[in-house]
């Protein structure tokens, strides 16, 4: 029987971190993303977000 990994659960401060080097831009402009675009881009990388 297969156990089910759980998904890694983000911050918002470390959401920003992740964004920046992802989309090759400065932190802060990553800082002025809003909620639904960090989403996003942790949605790609398969995270979820804990904010």
């Amino acid at each position: 029987m297969r156990t089910l990994r759980k998904t890694p659960k983000v911050s918002r401060a470390r959401a920003i971190q992740i964004v920046a080097n992802h989309n090759r831009v400065a932190i802060q402009v990553a800082e002025r993303y809003t909620d639904s675009e960090l989403r996003e881009v942790l949605k790609q990388l398969k995270l979820k977000a804990d904010f």
